[in-house]
């Protein structure tokens, strides 16, 4: 069966950029009370008192929603003046923090930002009419860890605001409330930009040349630009050099610590993200002299760290390591190596006690001989 290799590579555009420095998704839930006016009370007593009005529904509209705002920034006033219905904004400044973050303790900042929305409450009647309306005002106040260092910009993006009833909705035939009790929930986005520029090497097509002459020299220098710094440790993770797919089977090598069929279904980095990979081994005991050692082996995780893609003597290579557990209970790490090269396929599987680190398997260097191989590397080109 045939084996795909390929190469692909991440371009670099010669133009200004936004890069997002990190971001938080979140919704916050806020209970709030409405308190109706006295004339209100009134107009609601006035349409009870018709029969064929009742019964009386109380209706919660919540705001059209717009698009990004900026929180900071020059023109971040105006953007606040022109949109009344809701917005965002920082609430103080921004803190330095010390948080932990997969098990390490990293710096980071922390702010706070409040989410206000004008909120519309009706009392409708069986037919529909409105009976009485009013607005009020909900804010949310909500504390995020971001990465946000000095030079960087600030954005918010509410995608959804609803509102509902505590206690479901309100039918009434008789005596109306004075108050109600709802909840709104607040749908948010908020990430961390820097604008940056690229520089990439290129050949002018019909270069000109430089007899423009300057009137005078000057001693002045610009100052340097420093670029802002990442938060690796925060965002973004680290993303993937590399994809494969196998679903392949073989017998073991000659240096291998066991005879028999070597069988592996393996989808590393799917979509570019080593979060969703799998990757499970079966081995076929064929040697019975020692009894017959049969069992699977699933991976629980992987470590983004030892992936290596690259392209050697014409084979598209990947390798990655990580943990996982055998049929029978044991936990193990491992090491898997893919390889292909058209119609040539190889791969190798090496289970490791997690705690002394001694070898307890290994396939050794395994020729498919059913199924396939596909290996795809993505270099890294400046």
């Amino acid at each position: 069966m045939g084996n795909k290799n390929k190469n692909c590579q991440r371009r670099m555009h010669p133009c200004t950029k936004s890069i997002r420095l990190g971001h938080g998704r979140r919704e916050k839930l806020q209970s709030n009370y409405f308190f109706f006016t006295d004339r209100q009370l009134e107009e609601i007593e006035a349409a009870l008192a018709d029969p064929s009005r009742r019964p009386l529904r109380v209706i919660i509209k919540t705001p059209t929603l717009s698009p990004l705002l900026p929180l900071e920034g020059s023109d971040s006033d105006s953007k606040h003046d022109e949109q009344t219905d809701f917005f965002c904004e920082k609430v103080g400044e921004k803190r330095h923090v010390t948080v932990s973050v997969g098990g390490s303790f990293v710096k980071a900042e922390l702010v706070d930002l409040l989410f206000t929305a004008n909120i519309q409450v009706l009392v409708v009647d069986r037919f529909g009419e409105i009976v009485t309306k009013t607005k009020t005002d909900v804010s949310a106040l909500e504390s995020f860890v971001l990465c946000y260092p000095d030079g960087t910009e600030l954005f918010c993006k509410v995608s959804k605001i609803w509102a509902r009833l505590s206690n479901g909705s309100l039918i009434l035939n008789g005596p109306f409330p004075r108050s109600i009790h709802f909840d709104v929930t607040f749908c948010v986005d908020v990430q961390v930009e820097a604008e940056v520029k690229l520089e990439v090497l290129a050949k002018f097509c019909d270069p000109r040349p430089n007899d423009i002459k300057a009137s005078e020299k000057s001693t002045e220098q610009c100052p340097t630009f420093e670029f802002p710094k990442q938060c690796p440790d925060i965002f973004p993770g680290k993303s993937c050099e590399g994809t494969a797919h196998a679903h392949a089977s073989g017998e073991t090598g000659d240096d291998a610590t066991e005879k028999g069929i070597a069988g592996i279904l393996a989808d590393i980095c799917p979509n570019g993200s080593i979060l969703n990979s799998k990757f499970e081994f079966t081995f076929e005991d064929r040697d019975t002299s020692d009894g017959l050692n049969d069992f699977t082996f699933k991976a629980k995780s992987f470590d983004i760290d030892t992936l290596e893609s690259y392209e050697k003597d014409g084979y598209a290579i990947l390798k990655v390591s990580g943990e996982g557990r055998t049929d029978k209970g044991h936990h193990l790490d491992f090491n898997l190596d893919l390889a292909a090269r058209g119609d040539d396929s190889k791969f190798r599987v090496q289970l490791i006690d997690e705690r002394s680190g001694k070898l307890r398997f290994d396939t050794d260097i395994v020729e498919v001989a059913e199924g396939t191989i596909d290996v795809e590397s993505c270099e890294l080109q400046g």
